[in-house]
């Protein structure tokens, strides 16, 4: 039953973000835009938690869900490529989706989370540009950099709307998730995120040090109902066996 009401949550919220950033010809020209759902998973734990939700709320999770999906349109660029129609292409439609944050955003108006979002895209471009020509040296230094770029947007929303005890639980799950098989390959060594490969020791010590950080998160959650603690821990088991 939990585990159902989670999943429609998560699927309500897609589609409203869903509609909110839909163009009629990008969807044409470029196809539909897949919203992630465990990005979206972490960004309405609150909710998911019994946490008071309002439209404001709502919204802003719309706005960042809006940013989420203009940062994924960004990133599927091929920069050897990006001077072809559909390359961009896809770049305006990161650049509308980037806009529709800031129009739902005015809309309310939450001048402030404009500014510290707009900051951290910016940390999330920069950390991207340094991945690109040199990966960070060391796992610590992994660790900090994915962070940033996977979680940095939620973690914003959490602090900024008084869910910042969410912010240790949510920041080491979602990068620790980050480390999949799947990600790990795609993401640098197709070039996503760098054009160098990574350091397959850091990425295992990295693993173990965020499932470290992510369960002594988990202990500490006493605002967390059990049938959220159990989702996460079943989310993070699967990928620190594959170090056994």
């Amino acid at each position: 039953m939990e585990t159902q009401k989670i999943k429609l949550h998560i699927e309500n919220y897609i589609g409203e973000v869903e509609r909110s950033i839909y163009e009629p010809i990008m969807d044409k020209d470029v196809g539909r835009t897949t919203i992630d759902a465990g990005k979206a998973f972490f960004l309405l734990l609150p909710l998911l938690n019994g946490e008071r939700w309002n439209n404001h709320l709502n919204t802003s999770a719309i706005a960042v869900g809006a940013v989420h999906a203009a940062l994924a349109a960004h990133e599927s660029i091929d920069v050897s490529n990006a001077t072809s129609k559909q390359q961009q292409l896809t770049v305006l439609s990161g650049d509308h989706f980037s806009g529709i944050h800031y129009r739902l955003l005015a809309s309310l108006p939450e001048f402030g989370f404009i500014r510290s979002l707009s900051e951290t895209i910016g940390q999330i471009n920069e950390m991207k540009t340094t991945f690109h020509n040199q990966l960070p040296d060391g796992p610590e230094m992994l660790i900090e950099a994915i962070r940033i770029i996977e979680a940095g947007c939620v973690t914003d929303f959490l602090h900024t709307f008084g869910f910042s005890q969410y912010v240790p639980l949510v920041s080491a799950a979602m990068s620790l998730l980050w480390f999949n098989e799947e990600n790990a390959d795609s993401n640098f060594s197709s070039g996503k995120y760098s054009c160098h490969t990574m350091n397959a020791a850091d990425a295992d010590r990295a693993v173990v040090l965020l499932h470290a950080e992510m369960q002594e998160a988990l202990d500490a959650a006493d605002y967390l109902q059990p049938f959220l603690k159990r989702q996460l821990r079943n989310l993070a088991t699967p990928l620190l066996g594959k170090l056994n």
